[in-house]
């Protein structure tokens, strides 16, 4: 599941101070942040929680010309700032944590005016149906104006297990080329779990697999990372994310599947 965030703040930035005889024409500055925070995550065979922290973006430079007067005529107010902003610096920071893995990071001293794109993967070990703490915090720091752009973000985050049953006698849709001609099909499945469990935290409707490596299997044992802001309400991700399946080919009883309401 994907989380994606952007953000594009018009404020000052790295402002290295207006003339004195600027206007309210320069009230926007003579810069403008462009940047965006992204976090991804997903799970493995092993059912770690693979948590991706991507911060990206640049600064654009601005130089409105200003009208000063019959006498003065128009001037271009921020020319000497975009000078100086040559030789400025950003700082990128990112915090990613799962549980007790991760911490903080940070990428430059970069040029101010460059785009940079850093970005932090780590591997939680995880145990499916355990909820973790979760922090994907994401900053830019001017080494003259402090921040200018912060994406904090933190919650709770687990592997998710489902049992899925899959309905028998389909062919598959919106098929694809895979191991064979048009192998990789859309197939519907249903939960297949006790009533104590249901809804789970991970409901499946449908599986995207190829079926000349799985067949026609009586279910599966999906997994797939999700997360929220809170410690209760749903969860994100939770429609149709299957990042991890292994099939079943014999029929199965109602699986305790994950439930945290």
């Amino acid at each position: 599941m994907t989380r994606r965030i952007i953000a594009v703040v018009f404020v000052l930035v790295c402002w290295l101070g207006l003339p004195k005889y600027a206007d309210a024409t320069l009230n926007s500055g003579c810069f403008t942040p462009h940047y965006t925070s992204y976090t991804n995550r997903t799970t493995d065979s092993n059912h770690n929680i693979i948590q991706t922290v991507q911060v990206s973006g640049y600064t654009e430079a601005l130089n409105p010309a200003v009208y000063m007067g019959p006498q003065a005529g128009w001037q271009y107010p921020c020319s000497s700032q975009t000078t100086q902003m040559q030789s400025a610096t950003h700082t990128s920071n990112i915090r990613n944590v799962v549980g007790s893995t991760g911490g903080n990071y940070s990428q430059g001293p970069t040029p101010a005016l460059n785009y940079n794109n850093y970005s932090i993967t780590l591997t939680a070990p995880a145990t499916p149906g355990t909820i973790y703490v979760t922090e994907t915090n994401t900053d830019i720091i001017c080494i003259i104006a402090a921040g200018i752009f912060t994406w904090p973000w933190s919650g709770h985050v687990e592997v998710a297990y489902t049992r899925a049953i899959q309905i028998a006698g389909q062919m598959g849709t919106n098929c694809a080329d895979g191991v064979g001609v048009a192998t990789i099909c859309d197939f519907q499945i249903g939960n297949w779990c006790t009533a104590n469990t249901t809804p789970p935290d991970m409901s499946l409707t449908k599986i995207r697999y190829d079926i000349a490596i799985d067949g026609y299997p009586w279910g599966w044992e999906a997994y797939g990372v999700v997360y929220r802001a809170g410690t209760s309400g749903p969860w994100n991700g939770g429609t149709n994310l299957l990042q991890f399946a292994f099939p079943d080919y014999a029929a199965l009883p109602l699986a305790f599947c994950s439930y945290h309401p």
